[in-house]
Order: C-alpha cells, then sequence, then structure tokens
C-alpha cells in the first residue's frame, strides 16, 4: 500500500496540470490580499480627516449659494436652516482640523464605545421597563446581544472595527466569496477529474491492475493521495496568505469577538409582504476571530474531502478524461449556482454538498440568510457531506472493482 501511494504521489506531482492549478490558486490567494488592502486604503482616505474636510468644503459653497438665494427671496426658514447646516460645516473642519494636528487619541475611541454601551443599557432597561411581549422580544434580545458584545471589547481593552480593516479575518471571509460561487468545486474538478479516467488514456491502468494487488487497494491509494495533494494545495496558500497579512497590516484582531450558530426561523413580513428569516433570539454564541477561523478551516477540509469524492467517483464512471471533466464542472457549477438563483432549488439546497463551499459563511451562520433557508445549518451541512462522501466513493469502489477495463 505504501509503494501504490508513493507511486502515486510521484505521478501527482509530475502532471503539469498539479502546478498550473497550484499557481492559479496561489495568484488568486495574491489578488484577494490585494483586494483586501486596497479596499481598506480607500475606506482609511474616504474617513480620513483630509477627505471630510475637503467634502465638507465642497458642501459649504453650496451652502452659502443657498443662503443667498434664501435672503433675496426672504425665506426666514430656508434661510435658518441653511445657517444651521453651515455652522455645522464649519464645525466638522474645524474638528477634523483639530484631529490632523492632535490626532485621534486612545481615550477617544473609549469614549464613544463607553457611551454605546450606556445608550444600550438604557434600551435594554426600557425594554424590561415596558415588558417583553411578542412584538419586542426581537429587539429585545438583539440590543442585549449587542450589549454583550460591546462590553467584550471594553472589558479586552479592543477598539470596535468597521468590518472593511485590512485583516486576516476579512481576507479570509473575502476569499470565502470566491468559493461560494463555485469557484473551489471549479477547480477540484478540473484538478482531479482524471485521477482516475486519464490512466486509461495512455493505458497505464492496465500496468496496475496486472500487479499481484487488489483493485480496491489501487483506488483507495489514488483517492488518499489525491485528497491529501488537494487539501494541501488549497489550505496551505490560505493559511499562508492569512500570515502574510496578519505580518503586514496594523490591526490585531485575533481576540476580537465573531457570532456563530445563529438560529433562524421564517417570519411574515408586512412591508415586503413576504416570508423573511427572522433570527431565533438567544441561539448564537460569541466566539474569537482565532477560534472563528479555525472552525472555518475544519469545515473547509470536510468540503474538500466530500468534492474529492464526487469528482472522483465520476473520474471512474467515464475512460475519457475530457468527459469527466466536463461532467465535473458542469455538474458542479449548476448544484452551486443553481441553487442560489433557482427557488425551488434554493430551498433543497441543504441536501446540496456545493451549498456548504464557503465555510466562513457556514460557522457565523450568514448562509441561511444568503439562501433564504433555515436549514442550512453547521450540524446538517457536516450530515449531509458525510453521506455524499459515503455514498460517492461506495459507487467508485463498485464501479471500479466490478467493470471490465477494456484497454
Amino acid at each position: 500500500m505504501l509503494s501504490l501511494i508513493k507511486n502515486e504521489f510521484i505521478k501527482i506531482f509530475k502532471r503539469p496540470k498539479t502546478w498550473i492549478v497550484f499557481t492559479l490558486f496561489i495568484a488568486l490567494i495574491g489578488i484577494n490580499i490585494f483586494g483586501t488592502w486596497k479596499n481598506d486604503q480607500t475606506m482609511r482616505e474616504w474617513i480620513s480627516p483630509e477627505y471630510q474636510i475637503k467634502q465638507a468644503e465642497e458642501q459649504l459653497t453650496y451652502i452659502r449659494n443657498d443662503i443667498k438665494i434664501a435672503e433675496a427671496d426672504g425665506d426666514q426658514n430656508w434661510l435658518n436652516s441653511s445657517k444651521e447646516i453651515e455652522k455645522n460645516l464649519l464645525k466638522q473642519i474645524e474638528d477634523n482640523k483639530e484631529i490632523i494636528k492632535n490626532g485621534i487619541s486612545e481615550e477617544s475611541w473609549k469614549k464613544d464605545l463607553e457611551q454605546t454601551i450606556k445608550d444600550l443599557e438604557i434600551k435594554v432597561e426600557s425594554y424590561e421597563e415596558n415588558g417583553i411581549n411578542e412584538w419586542n422580544k426581537r429587539w429585545y434580545a438583539q440590543s442585549k446581544q449587542e450589549l454583550e458584545d460591546y462590553k467584550y471589547l471594553r472589558d479586552n481593552n479592543i477598539m470596535p472595527l468597521q468590518g472593511w480593516e485590512y485583516t486576516e479575518a476579512n481576507f479570509f471571509r473575502n476569499l470565502g466569496s470566491f468559493f461560494r460561487f463555485g469557484l473551489l468545486i471549479a477547480g477540484i474538478a478540473v484538478f482531479m477529474s482524471d485521477m482516475v479516467s486519464g490512466e486509461c488514456t495512455p493505458a497505464t491502468l492496465k500496468f496496475l491492475l496486472v500487479q499481484p494487488v487488489k483493485r480496491g487497494k489501487i483506488l483507495f491509494s489514488k483517492f488518499i493521495v489525491s485528497l491529501v495533494t488537494v487539501t494541501s494545495l488549497i489550505v496551505l496558500p490560505q493559511l499562508a496568505g492569512m500570515a502574510i497579512v496578519n505580518i503586514t497590516s496594523n490591526t490585531e484582531v485575533s481576540n476580537y469577538p465573531v457570532r456563530i450558530e445563529q438560529k433562524y426561523e421564517k417570519q411574515f413580513d408586512q412591508n415586503s409582504q413576504e416570508m423573511i428569516l427572522e433570527q431565533v433570539p438567544n441561539t448564537s454564541k460569541m466566539v474569537t476571530n482565532n477560534e472563528f477561523i479555525l472552525r472555518s478551516i475544519g469545515y473547509q477540509i470536510i468540503f474538500i474531502a466530500t468534492a474529492c469524492s464526487v469528482v472522483f467517483m465520476i473520474s471512474t464512471i467515464f475512460k475519457s478524461s475530457m468527459i469527466s471533466m466536463a461532467v465535473s464542472v458542469i455538474l458542479t457549477m449548476f448544484l452551486t449556482i443553481g441553487a442560489q438563483a433557482i427557488g425551488t432549488l434554493r430551498d433543497y439546497s441543504h441536501f446540496l454538498f456545493t451549498t456548504y463551499a464557503d465555510a466562513g459563511s457556514v460557522i457565523n451562520s450568514s448562509l441561511p440568510l444568503m439562501y433564504q433557508n433555515t436549514n442550512l445549518t453547521i450540524m446538517n451541512g457536516l450530515i449531509c457531506m458525510t453521506i455524499t462522501s459515503i455514498i460517492a466513493y461506495i459507487v467508485s469502489h463498485i464501479n471500479f472493482s466490478k467493470k471490465d477495463i477494456l484497454i
């Protein structure tokens, strides 16, 4: 068995396709790092005091023109409101000039955070004094959850983030959005589609089959090597990318709180006259960013194993590597995109392993909102992927062991 595995590793790393797919994935990692950094720079520019002063000065030009027109027309209400806006803009300019001169002190964000906590405490107390009922229990639970999160930030001396910062967590989430639209499963399909069928074209499979080794062992060695290789080529570059972002970023987020395992239920929305997903109060729990990323990577590895099993099964069915690749890519992409675009398929998306490609959105419970499907939970995903993997490998084993290999 070990010699078979060693032989498969040699073959897989001699294939040009292995290095082409790996290079493309490295390029995707690089693009995602740059995109995360560029978005951070753009947002920092927009909120910078220099940009705020420029915007305020541009608005002042229009407001002062309105003041002249209001004075000429004798419209006192317009004049008063315009002068009030002018006063606020001038104050905004002075405040930003002060920031440029002295910078933002640590006490500033702590003061803002403390005020946010006080406002939420008043809000929660108001709900409790007026009584919790069917209409306000969701807002009450949401306010309590926000209060808990902000108190965690205060107690651990963590500055609240805006959500666009150049951090390893945002890098991972942005990469997940590519995976959600089928890029990960398509790459696995291209990489693995000829693991068995590719052996038929140059007729190398018959040389393996005449050896005193059971077909099951040959198949298992190919599967194990494929799984280890694909997992390594996907997970290791991601870890390297997160390490690069962590080293080059000035923002520390390892202990930043993340909400996971949120449950949802469908409710009728009076405004849209449609069924929408609402959070079930008190069903989420808080973890740190580090724990969120570790859980997500673990979940992603399970998805990779499932995708490998399915593509491997297709590779045992077809002798032509081109047909195997075409079927793998078309089938997996249809399931991925179809589950998002077709309403009927979306309702059953929790039965499709392709739905769980973006592990991060599964762990932080944002996936159900994207598909409007309350059944898209971590546990259902694990059950779906486990059953899919077992069935796919059993089909592969039966097909490879029983059918005649006519070469």
